[in-house]
């Protein structure tokens, strides 16, 4: 069976580290950690048609439950047509 997730699109110049399927807040999503030259970080990739009723805040408040955030990190989201990417532990490498 195909994963729901292989039609995530990999940005230019972006190197995944380690991707895995977990499940967050009983949703299902890939966790990827991603370097860059000069930045790494992880993040969490939701397909939209199970995240259509939430807010961007909704999903960022999701996204903090997680033990994988680090304390104090700052979150980003990203909306596409069929995928929607929650960025964190961002760090200057």
């Amino acid at each position: 069976m195909a994963s729901r997730f292989s039609s995530v699109p990999q940005e230019t110049g972006v190197t995944i580290i380690f991707e895995q399927e977990i499940t967050l807040g009983g949703y299902q999503v890939l966790y990827q950690k991603w370097h860059t030259e000069h930045i790494a970080s992880d993040g969490v990739i939701f397909v939209n048609g199970d995240i259509v009723e939430m807010s961007d805040l909704q999903l960022e408040e999701l996204v903090r439950t997680s033990p994988l955030l680090q304390e104090g990190t700052e979150v980003a989201l990203k909306r596409s047509k069929c995928f929607t990417t929650v960025s964190f532990n961002r760090r200057t490498v």
